[in-house]
């Protein structure tokens, strides 16, 4: 392919670049004043993806790359460039880091904890308020940060109702926050909620555990029938075989 020819497919592809950049990623110290509409679930990056940045020149350059390197009639390689793009965009979105696995993991494990300190301090008379405060100061972890932004709302004049409803993006806290954040405004059987919720939480992370320990014993049992099978064969096997070979040679 000429160096004209590559030019004038690679010239387009910048265009869209820049185009699709300045659509997708708002300048900086900009702010959307309007109401925005949540994208569908199949569109939406999941939790832990990259930026949306990140997503973006990811895509743009996986476009680039098909219009540069293949030679495609121009027509044809802006439409497949584009769909390189997007499935590059799309896929991106799937993708979650083994840092913030772990970091959900370790959420997960300390949210039944969290809610039975919460449930606790209201028990001792505190309202769910200083309970957030109380809790958030004295406890470390994802779950202790998560409390600290709570608290950071509420401080900040948020309704306590938004606030836990902002607390269920995270999916960890989804179901009890969400299950707070509609009983908070009468303020009746919050600790009760905390602790059955707990509760679920911790029958939930007994059934899983089980799970994964039967399943490392289904696992364990390819690897030990490769080992002991041909030893068997070996030891036990071929000696009488090679017995009765030679005793009727």
């Amino acid at each position: 392919m000429t160096g004209i020819d590559v030019g004038t497919m690679v010239i387009p592809a910048m265009v869209m670049a820049a185009v699709a950049a300045w659509l997708v990623v708002p300048p900086a110290g900009t702010c959307r004043t309007e109401p925005h509409k949540p994208a569908p679930s199949w569109l939406a990056p999941r939790s832990g993806a990259p930026t949306p940045e990140v997503r973006v020149v990811a895509g743009l350059v996986a476009g680039c790359g098909v219009m540069a390197a293949v030679p495609w009639p121009l027509p044809v390689g802006v439409v497949v460039a584009v769909v390189a793009g997007a499935v590059v965009w799309w896929g991106s979105g799937r993708l979650e880091s083994s840092a913030h696995r772990r970091e959900e993991e370790r959420r997960a494990a300390q949210l039944p904890e969290t809610l039975i300190m919460l449930s606790s301090a209201m028990e001792a008379g505190l309202p769910l308020r200083s309970a957030v405060t109380t809790v958030a100061e004295s406890l470390d972890g994802p779950c202790g940060r998560d409390l600290r932004r709570l608290e950071s709302s509420l401080t900040a004049g948020v309704a306590d109702s938004k606030a836990w409803a902002g607390l269920a993006t995270v999916p960890v806290w989804r179901d009890a926050a969400q299950d707070v954040s509609r009983a908070v405004d009468s303020g009746e059987g919050i600790s009760e909620l905390l602790l059955a919720h707990a509760a679920q939480m911790q029958i939930a992370a007994a059934e899983q555990a089980e799970k994964k320990a039967r399943k490392a014993g289904v696992d364990a049992i390819g690897p030990l029938v490769c080992c002991h099978l041909p030893a068997f064969l070996l030891v036990g096997v071929v000696p009488i075989i090679a017995g009765m070979v030679l005793g009727a040679l």
